[in-house]
């Protein structure tokens, strides 16, 4: 008997506990639709990175997916669960978190250099 994959490991931020929760139960995904949206959202993040503009180039991919979870996992995660894990709708979940990012930045911009 094979053992069943196991579902990844939800990094979220304890802020956004009771809103995954909510998504959880209201979405309730199988098993196979959990891991695909995982993985999107991991993938999209990744990739939203690698094309993040200018003013966030010195972030490392592990700055960005924190400040990205810490703002807006459940809304990250519900998207891509909205979106069924489907990888042809990566640019979506890009999109939607390149905005999320550059809606940070706005609010909290990078400070000067000093000269």
């Amino acid at each position: 008997m094979s053992a069943r994959p196991s579902i990844p490991t939800l990094n979220t931020p304890e802020h956004h506990f009771g809103a995954m929760f909510l998504i959880l139960v209201t979405r309730s995904p199988d098993d196979e639709t959990l891991r695909a949206a995982l993985r999107l959202a991991e993938n999209a993040a990744v990739a939203a990175w690698a094309l993040r503009p200018e003013e966030l180039i010195t972030l490392t991919v592990e700055q960005y997916r924190q400040l990205l979870d810490y703002t807006a996992a459940s809304e990250v995660f519900d998207l891509a669960l909205f979106l069924g894990g489907d990888r042809k709708q990566i640019r979506t979940l890009m999109d939607y978190i390149a905005g999320v990012m550059a809606e940070v930045h706005a609010r909290c911009p990078s400070p000067n250099p000093q000269p």
